[in-house]
């Protein structure tokens, strides 16, 4: 298991129930908003392999694991990006929202899209990147759900957009990837957000 920031978090809320307080460990999978839940995961190890490779996660969509060396830029929005570049970003400590539209959908996009916006300045970003996030769209999740919030080891999956729900998921876990940084991407094409 890699450890990160929420491993650190979830420890001392641990400890806090074990010394007599009334706070307790996190629940490892919730109801959050209107439509979604929260899941938190086992975290894979984040290994690089080469561009282009076959991966294989352990959950679908991907919130942590191997993935490629580089990672796409963030504040835009992506109507394909394989899953290699995002789960870098991932890493990284960023907000990938993702989603499945079988029909065109452009009220889920542009509320995805605003929830980006919405997003508070990230002081750890430089060089024109406000936030570390991303939309991306992915016809390989699971058709059930239309909306996937994605930080490194925990999983927002929901029906619709509820950006009060995404901006909850988005203040517990932005920053939580095993690599706290705002280094700007590799241009792999999409639509600036911002």
């Amino acid at each position: 298991m890699v450890w990160s920031p929420m491993r650190s978090w979830l420890l001392l809320l641990t400890l806090a129930a074990c010394s007599g307080n009334d706070v307790g460990p996190r629940e490892l999978h919730y109801d959050l908003g209107t439509c979604g839940t929260v899941d938190i995961l086992d975290e894979d190890p984040g290994i690089h392999v080469p561009t282009g490779s076959d991966i294989q996660w352990s959950t679908n969509p991907p919130a942590s694991g191997a993935h490629y060396p580089i990672w796409a830029a963030y504040d835009r929005s992506y109507v394909s990006l394989e899953r290699g570049f995002w789960v870098h970003n991932a890493e990284h400590g960023a907000l990938v929202l993702a989603y499945r539209c079988d029909v065109a959908c452009p009220d889920v996009i542009a509320g995805l899209e605003g929830v980006v916006r919405a997003l508070p300045v990230d002081s750890k970003c430089q060089g024109g990147v406000k936030t570390r996030a991303l939309v991306v769209a992915d016809p390989l999740l699971p058709a059930d759900m239309q909306v996937f919030a994605i930080a490194w080891g925990s999983l927002y999956t929901a029906t619709c957009v509820d950006p009060d729900a995404i901006q909850a998921f988005s203040h517990d876990f932005y920053g939580s990837g095993p690599e706290d940084t705002c280094a700007e991407g590799a241009s792999l094409g999409g639509t600036p957000i911002l």
